[in-house]
Parts: structure tokens; sequence; C-alpha cells
């Protein structure tokens, strides 16, 4: 199917009428937009956009969605140095989320659990074209970087999709993909010298071209410096002479400029703003008693602050000079609260955070931010923060959500980032949190020598109590030593289990090399054994690590040579349904679940039996054998206590409602809406409440009002 990613009504004749960006960047540009538009008129699927800081790339880069044809759906993410994968999956699941409330797609009935493949699964239903755009690229720290172009290189191969990159710089070798580069350039001589006449600067000659000389054309700092000598109302022969006198840089004679229009109050904000390393939201903002709307928008007028969306962030190069001027005591402080933030948000949904980020970006956030707290050396964490962690932030996990919004909501209203930079009581006030800290890290240091003593028995043991707590961390790193303690008589027996649940608690924390690498390492020990079926089991978990990290032809691969051995009926069924997943053809995904429904399931896992049987049944239902798909969502149901049964039941629904059958409708969703209330699954009583309000409008409005209101009650709830 070919996708049309431009607006037909515009072509290159009429692309210098948008008038949002400024008009001199737009003329010294035009080359590079025509290159833009061409890009979303060709069938090339990466474009590389690359340019030094400051010569405006991003607002080119916006500037050419004017082009875009109106059905097309842009996903922006901005990059900063702890970006990881998942943090641009969950950013890019709120606006799949934003565009299925405002009916702009349909959300898939679900394939899966995982977040991961929730996401995918958004992008391979969505039939519309999408225009992926991930800016400051260059920020992606060289670990965090693989997954991240795995994912690219996966969405790349979508047919409706395109992605935008944009980066200060790319290196060569990253992109292996057919692509398009375009690079923006500073402003050319005479189109600068046009914007300085244009702000009524007259003194156009020698010192315009020392400007130049020193801004080197950047539209950035050509644009601050004007905002400067506007707001100090002084000339360019006097902004020249400060310079002169600062005996700085004009990097950071301009940037410090700009930072002295920070009014003492706002100077909390930008402290905060400085120290930590991600974007914050308004709201959040708001609860901390650091939001002054009037203030935010003078700063992001003149350029200090940078907005995405509901978010605001401080520029790199802002906090390079900003970090200077905190004291060590403020610092501190400000460091301990954004450890306390952290843990106020890790025991909670995505969705129910202040922060959209992902739970394994928070915890390297409360390691780094430990590390600037004095004397502490060890990363601690009060056990009622400790939560069960998926593969990854799994926004579907069932909890009292509304006991932790009002604690949660509790703990961030008694913080404060509001320090004194010699109040009263500061010093004190840190004292007291490290003596706390200092407290916690004792006992896990105590814990650590008590467990160097433990036999490998007793440390696996322990190991396994530690996993049935949630806490993965202290489970590797028990399993850790096991893998030391070469000597004990028990070490090779002990040694495959040792590497597979390294390998599970590596994965349950979202890392998936160090997952991948002990699962290899569980393999060859089962090589040396002959055991076909244990390799087998280890290479179907490799491969759902492949699929994970979508790498989803080798992952096929994988499944494919397993189902050539003689393995468990259940193996076989689960190498099966993940090749359904892989599948984007649903013809192919129906002759892989018909092979399933095949075997014997004679002692396969009631769980199994149950994931085959509904996502046959949603198979069916895409290709339209509606008779096939009730038949199987009821064999689903037949299966007691497994996790599809509440979203069987409202698939029936909707499958009769569909064929006007409302009463049979209505006992389906009411059935469906019962089970999510018990487990409290606020995202199925929302949208349930929602469809039986709509069934109800023309029967009895009065019911149809009670469920709007039950709907909006949890739409409150979920924020």
């Amino acid at each position: 199917m070919k996708y049309s990613f431009t607006d037909k009504s515009v072509d290159i004749k009429t692309l210098q009428k948008f008038g949002d960006i400024n008009s001199f960047l737009l003329e010294n540009n035009t080359k590079q937009i025509e290159e833009i538009y061409n890009f979303l008129k060709n069938d090339r699927k990466l474009l590389l956009i690359n340019g030094y800081m400051g010569t405006g790339k991003t607002a080119i880069t916006e500037y050419c969605l004017n082009f875009l044809n109106p059905d097309c759906i842009t996903l922006k993410y901005n990059c900063f140095e702890t970006t990881i994968l998942d943090d641009i999956l969950l950013s890019f699941f709120e606006d799949f989320k934003k565009l299925a409330i405002l009916g702009a797609i349909k959300p898939p009935k679900s394939k899966s659990e995982n977040f991961t493949q929730k996401i995918n699964a958004h992008f391979e239903s969505v039939k519309k074209p999408i225009l992926v755009i991930i800016n400051s690229y260059e920020e992606i720290l060289k670990n965090n970087k693989p997954e991240i172009l795995g994912f690219i290189k996966h969405i790349c191969s979508m047919d409706n999709v395109k992605v935008i990159i944009i980066s200060r710089i790319f290196k060569n070798d990253e992109f292996e993909e057919q692509k398009d580069k375009v690079t923006i350039l500073a402003l050319d001589k005479a189109v600068f010298e046009k914007y300085l006449r244009s702000e009524d600067i007259k003194q156009i000659g020698p010192l315009s071209d020392e400007l130049y000389k020193h801004t080197r054309g950047y539209f950035f700092y050509t644009n601050l410096s004007i905002k400067i000598m506007r707001l100090k109302q002084i000339q360019l022969i006097d902004f020249l002479d400060s310079f002169s006198k600062s005996l700085v840089t004009f990097n950071d004679f301009i940037l410090r400029e700009a930072l002295s229009l920070v009014d003492p109050v706002s100077g909390h904000l930008f402290r905060f703003l400085t120290i930590i390393r991600h974007p914050v939201s308004i709201k959040l903002l708001k609860t901390l008693h650091l939001y002054d709307e009037q203030k935010v928008k003078f700063f992001t007028d003149n350029l200090l602050i940078s907005k995405l969306g509901e978010n605001i962030y401080l520029q790199d190069y802002y906090k390079i000079i900003a970090e200077n001027s905190i004291s060590e005591n403020v610092s501190v402080k400000i460091h301990q609260g954004c450890v306390d933030l952290y843990n106020t948000q890790l025991p909670l949904k995505p969705f129910e955070r202040n922060l959209l980020i992902s739970r394994q970006t928070m915890r390297n956030e409360i390691e780094y931010h430990s590390m600037f707290i004095p004397q502490q050396k060890y990363i601690t964490k009060n056990p009622e923060t400790q939560v069960e962690q998926n593969n990854n932030d799994d926004v579907f996990e069932n909890s009292d959500i509304q006991t932790i919004q009002e604690e949660k909501n509790t703990n961030i209203e008694k913080m404060t980032f509001v320090f004194e930079e010699d109040g009263s009581g500061v010093l004190d006030s840190i004292a007291d949190s490290i003596k706390n800290y200092m407290s916690s890290s004792d006992k896990y240091r105590q814990e650590d020598k008590e467990d160097n003593k433990l036999s490998l028995n007793e440390l696996i043991n322990k190991a396994k109590q530690e996993e049935n707590s949630f806490n993965y961390k202290h489970a590797i790193r028990l399993y850790s030593k096991a893998l030391l303690m070469k000597n004990d008589e028990d070490y090779y027996t002990y040694l495959p289990t040792i590497y597979t649940k390294l390998a599970f608690g590596f994965q349950n924390i979202s890392n998936w090399y160090d997952a991948q690498k002990y699962f290899e390492l569980a393999k060859e020990f089962y090589k040396s054994t002959g055991d076909i079926q244990r390799i087998c089991e280890i290479e179907y978990n490799i491969a759902n690590v492949m699929y994970m990290t979508f790498k989803k032809d080798r992952a096929k691969s994988v499944l494919t040579e397993i189902l050539k051995c003689q393995i468990s009926q259940e193996l076989r069924i689960k190498a099966l349904n993940m090749l359904a997943d892989i599948a984007t053809d649903t013809k192919v995904s129906e002759r892989y679940y018909r092979e399933a429904l095949e075997i014997n399931p004679q002692g396969v896992d009631k769980t199994v039996l149950a994931e085959l049987y509904y996502k046959y049944a949603l198979t069916c239902e895409e290709n339209n054998d509606m008779d096939s798909a009730i038949k199987y969502y009821k064999k689903c149901l037949e299966i007691k206590d497994n996790p599809y049964i509440s979203r069987t039941l409202s698939n029936i629904a909707q499958l009769y409602d569909d064929i006007g059958e409302s009463t049979a409708a209505l006992k389906y969703f009411k059935e469906s809406l019962k089970i999510d209330e018990q487990t409290k699954n606020l995202n199925g009583i929302y949208s349930i409440s929602m469809k039986l309000a709509e069934i109800y409008c023309a029967k009895s409005p009065n019911l149809a009002l009670e469920y709007y209101e039950k709907a909006l009650q949890i739409a409150q709830q979920l924020n």
C-alpha cells in the first residue's frame, strides 16, 4: 500500500508561503527545505538532518511539518543524556493514547501484555502515514544507542513510517539503511545583515562584521544577541564593548548575559532544571511551587528555557554555565530532593506519574544523583518502594491505584526545591538527610558482609527470596556472588541455574544485553550435556530478547530452528505463538496459530492455551471470520483465572454490538467491567464504561449518564 506523506495542495512554488518561522532563517535555508520536502515525497525511509549547535535544525524541521498530509501522524521525541529506548516508547505510547481518545486512530486489540510489543502493535495497526522525529540524537549515551538504532531500523521497515533524526553530528557507520541527508548552515552574511537591519540595528559595517565573526552566523547566537540588546536597551557597539571587557569566550559571554535575566525567585526553578537531567512537566513544577506562567513565557520567548509539549527543560549549554553558580549546599539538597522525587514515582504506573520516564531511567537517575550526596556509597531504596518489574514499563499491570495516587500526591506536596543559598537550617537539613541515608546504607553494607559468608546453596536460596520480593538488583548481586564460588563441590550442579536466573534478572530490569549474554552461557552449558529440551527452552528465551529489541528476523530464524527439534508440546505452542506475533500479515499469523491448535493440549500450561485461544480469536476477527472468533473467545473463557478473560469478554461484547445484538453486548460488557473493577484495572473500567454509556444512550439516558460519570471519575484518577 502506498502512503502519501505530503499534502497534495502543497508544491515547491508554495514552500515560502507559510509564516510560522523567522523569515531570514527561512530565506537562508530554501534549498534545505526543498530537500526535506523531497524526502517526504520520495520512497526513502530515513532522513538525517545535521548542523552545528544553533543553526536552526529544529526550527527548519518544524516548519517542514506544514507540508504533511493532514492524515499523517507525527511522533516526536527530544533526546537527553538519560534517554533509553523505554523512554522513547513511553512517549510514543502516550501520543498513541491521545490520538485514540481523539478518534484519529483505533487502538489495536493487544496481542500481548508486554509494553514493547504493545508499542509495536500500535505501529503495525495504524493505517496512516507516520512520521517519527528523533531530535538531539547526539545526546544519547553510546551504550544506549544500539537498542534505539535497532528500533529505528525496525520501524523503517514498515511501509507507512518515515524517520527524521536531528543531530549536531552523525558517525558514518551508525546507519546501514539508505538515507537522505540535509545539512543546515550558518546564516549567509548578506542574510545576517538584512536580519540586523530589520531589527533596527543600523551599525552595518565593521561592527556587524565583528558580531558575525563571533556568532559565526549561527541563528541561535544571532537571535539571542538581538534579544539581549533589545531587553537591555543597548546598541550594538555597547554590546560588543561589554563582550570585549568580559575576558571570556563569546559563547560564555552570551549565555551568561542571557542567564543574568533570571530574577532571584526564578533562580530556584533554574537551579532545579540545571541539576535534573530530563524535561519536567508543568504540572509537577506547579506542585513543587516552581512555576510562574508569565515568567516561564518570558524565558521561553527569550530562548532561555525550551518547551516540549507540556514539559520544559534547560539546554545543556546553559547548564554548563548555570551549575557553577549553585552553591555546594544547595546542590546537595537538590540532588537529595531528586532521589526522593524518583522514589515517589517508582511504584506508579507510567501514566500515573508526574514524570513520564521509564522505571529503568529513574533507577539510573537515583544512582546518578546519589553520587553527589556526601559519603554516599550505596544506593538505597526502601522496601516499600520496590515494585514488580516486568520486562518493560507495563501500563496494564493491576494495583490499588487510588491509594498509591493519594500517597504520591502527599509525598510530592511535602517536597520543596526552594533553597536559599545561605538560608539557616540548610546544613542541618542536609546533615539529617545524609544521616538517614547512611543508616540505610550501613544496613546494606552489613547485609553485603553477611552475604559473603553464605554458602553457594544459601546464596541461591536467598536470591530466590529476593526475586519473590521483586528485588531483582539484589538477586542479581547474589547470583553474581554465586557465580564466583567455583570451589564449591555443587558449583557445576548449580551453574546452569545461576546463568538462567541472572538472565531473567537482567531481563526484568530491561538490561537486554546482559540477559542475552547469560542465556547464551546457559545454552553453551546445556550443549555440553546434550539436553536438547533445555537448549531449545533457552533458545526460546533468546528469541524473546531479540523480539523485544526489534530484531524480528533473527528471532524468527531462532524459533524456526527450535521447531525442527524434538521438544515438548508446550514449548512448541509457545514458539508458534511468538512466530505469529512476529508476523505482520494476519494470514501468516493465522497459519501459525492453526498449527499450534493441532497440537495435543494435554499437560500444557493453561495460561499458554488461554493465550493461544485469545490470540487466534483476535486474528480470526481481523480476517472477518467472526464465527471462529467467537468460538475461540469462548474456549478462552472456559479456562478459569487466566489473564485474558476481561479482554475476551470485552471483545465478544464488541462483536455483538457491531451486529446490533445490544442485549448480548451489554451482558458481556458488564461481566468484563465486573472483573476490571475487582482487579482495579482503571484503563479497562474507563473504556467499558464508555461503551456501556454509548449503548444506553438510546435505551436509558439515566443509565448512560451513570456510566459516563463513572468514566469521567476514572479519567480524573488516570489524570
